[in-house]
């Protein structure tokens, strides 16, 4: 399996993090994290800030544990923070399993073709506008974005 790297999109100024996101192929059936892991066809490197995610070409679930692979988040060239998979809930699955436990009781459970993204797992306070982020899991991929400003409310280019 080889990783790949997406250059899209752009995110907000603020806080950023990098996790991983989990492409469904058959609805969650259960609240564990081997329930998700069973339901997922693929998984993805993302960059979360605010309300905007940009999400990595989909590879695969990897034959890994995912508590045990390494996540970096670079800022404009420089290591800015680490992370293993464990790092949120013990497995990055832990908390969409959370959540397919809170969407299934409210009568809507997480579906196929729905692209989750977990829990953040490396994170960075503050980011400016013009700042560059990346976000490398390994075994996984990376995924990159700029970071813009935009008034609140307004869409972001990207």
């Amino acid at each position: 399996m080889s990783a790949a790297r997406l250059n899209i999109g752009t995110l907000p100024a603020g806080p950023a993090a990098a996790t991983i996101a989990f492409v469904l192929g058959a609805e969650v059936r259960g609240p564990t994290v081997w329930d998700v892991l069973a339901a997922t066809t693929a998984v993805c490197p993302a960059l979360v800030a605010g309300d905007r995610h940009v999400i990595g070409s989909p590879v695969p679930l990897p034959a890994t544990d995912l508590r045990l692979v390494g996540v970096v988040l670079e800022r404009g060239g420089e290591v800015a923070a680490t992370a293993a998979g464990a790092a949120s809930l013990g497995h990055p699955a832990a908390s969409i399993a959370a959540l397919a436990h809170e969407l299934a009781a409210s009568g809507d459970p997480l579906r196929p073709g729905e692209i989750v993204v977990a829990a953040p797992l490396a994170s960075v306070a503050e980011t400016n506008a013009g700042d560059v982020l990346v976000a490398s899991v390994a075994r996984i991929g990376t995924v990159e974005a700029a970071v813009e400003t935009a008034p609140a409310g307004a869409p972001l280019s990207g």
